[in-house]
């Protein structure tokens, strides 16, 4: 520790112990930085000017306004204030640095717990911190994060304090950063008092603090904010469903806008008529045939299931196509853009893109997404890809397999191969069936459910920005 502050009663004994520190200090090989050191002399309260104090080194003066021990501004009087002004402006300076970056959503917001956080969190529990200055600087993080298109005006600010494994953004609050501190600072006094006087003493003249009752409210249990997750709870892996937040590496901007419409927080002219009140027809602007929700314009509305889903959807089936051809050591399409050719072959595997297959017997379903025939293993493998609503994802999966079945039957007959159906179901804000793993699995190559699911949410997002005409970042 090089970093001492020396008290006594006198103006002789703070000397005194001055030299007896220097003479400690040149003993271990230390010598004072007199620029760093001064030394201020109060009697009843108020401070007294002197010449300072000489040592074979040079001068000591005394304290001119205040000076900083371990980053804190101290002096004789409260300089609290002047503390926590000066970590809440280098806090939000280092905020906005971390906004203008080009690091992804993910790691602006673990970038602002590592980097910003820590200058509120050092000083948090040595110094007094209101309520209502805590309460400032998150919501004067939260517009920033707005200013710079991370977090939608209307979205949960619950869930944007939520860890992402659980389907939040993952950013530590100050509020929270400040309590803990104090609370581990208060436990450590605790433990120690009956060692030390001093802390002994200081619990003493402590207010005993109110607990708070009942638990910390979840944005699940919102109206609005979880009509997705309590739709998508009884059909969807939960955990899987919000992997995409932890694992996709999407921009903030995307992630704030796929929450937001989770969260039914976009400004759809449903919401506007039904929540906002307002004279807009909440029907679809687009087909004027049902309400314009959420649900309907990323996978419901027939105007958009010509070309933009259509989009959507190959851009899922292209991932899959892609990995099944490199696994074959087939010619993969140079970009997720190009069409791939209606079939490719060579010794091994055979590959049919979106191809009308003719069978003996009529089957209703005959041009599925994806058929794969291994050659050598005589096997094939039927894959058809969809996008449904998130709530339907799991009835999708069930009709895709009742769907082929038939087809299944007569390729079974007619090319003598072992064929199995596999549906790929992504739900359009990200939602996955339990079993999307396993049917992945089956499909020739390898193909993670990241990949497909992040495709799925950034073909929606598209959707989004284009039907809404969203105004600037929102």
């Amino acid at each position: 520790m090089d970093d001492i502050k020396l008290y006594a009663k006198s103006e002789r004994d703070i000397d005194s112990l001055i030299h007896t520190t220097r003479l400690y200090s040149n003993d271990i090989g230390m010598s004072f930085g007199l620029e760093k050191c001064s030394r201020m002399v109060t009697k009843r309260g108020k401070v007294v000017r002197t010449e300072g104090i000489e040592l074979p080194e040079g001068n000591i003066a005394d304290i001119e306004d205040s000076y900083k021990y371990l980053g804190i501004p101290q002096a004789n009087g409260n300089h609290e204030e002047a503390a926590r002004k000066a970590a809440t402006t280098k806090y939000l300076q280092r905020v906005r640095q971390v906004l203008r970056s080009q690091l992804n959503g993910k790691n602006k917001i673990r970038a602002i717990n590592t980097y910003a956080l820590p200058v509120i969190r050092y000083p948090a529990g040595v110094i007094g911190w209101p309520k209502e200055e805590i309460e400032a600087t998150d919501i004067k993080t939260r517009k920033l994060l707005t200013m710079h298109g991370g977090f939608h005006p209307k979205s949960s600010t619950l869930r944007l304090y939520a860890k992402r494994k659980e389907g939040g953004r993952g950013l530590v609050s100050v509020s929270t950063t400040v309590q803990d501190e104090t609370r581990n600072i208060h436990e450590y006094i605790t433990k120690m008092a009956p060692t030390d006087s001093v802390l002994s003493e200081y619990l003493r003249q402590q207010k005993p603090k109110k607990e708070e009752e009942g638990e910390e409210p979840s944005w699940k249990d919102r109206l609005l904010h979880g009509m997705y997750h309590r739709q998508i709870a009884e059909v969807a892996d939960i955990q899987k469903s919000y992997q995409w937040l932890d694992k996709a590496g999407l921009k903030d901007s995307t992630e704030a806008l796929i929450m937001a419409a989770q969260e039914q927080a976009l400004s759809t002219r449903s919401i506007e008529a039904g929540v906002y009140h307002t004279k807009q027809d909440p029907r679809c602007r687009l087909c004027k045939d049902a309400p314009e929700t959420i649900q309907h314009i990323t996978a419901g509305c027939k105007m958009l299931a010509g070309k933009a889903y259509m989009e959507r959807h190959n851009k899922v089936a292209g991932i899959v196509y892609r990995n099944i051809c490199a696994e074959y050591g087939l010619e993969v399409p140079r970009s997720k853009w190009e069409t791939p050719p209606r079939v490719v072959e060579n010794d091994r595997a055979k590959i049919l893109w979106d191809f009308q297959i003719q069978t003996d017997k009529m089957v209703v379903a005959n041009q599925p997404d994806i058929v794969v025939v291994d050659k050598q293993k005589k096997t094939a493998v039927v894959i058809d890809v969809a996008v449904p609503n998130d709530s339907n994802i799991r009835k999708k999966e069930h009709e895709k397999l009742e769907k082929y079945q038939g087809l299944r039957e007569e390729l079974e007959r007619m090319w003598r191969v072992k064929v199995t159906v596999v549906p790929v179901v992504i739900g359009a804000l990200g939602a996955v069936t339990p079993k999307l793993g396993e049917w992945l699995q089956q499909i020739p190559g390898t193909t993670s459910e990241i990949s497909v699911q992040k495709s799925a949410v950034l073909g929606t997002a598209k959707i989004l920005c284009r039907t809404l005409k969203l105004p600037g970042l929102w």
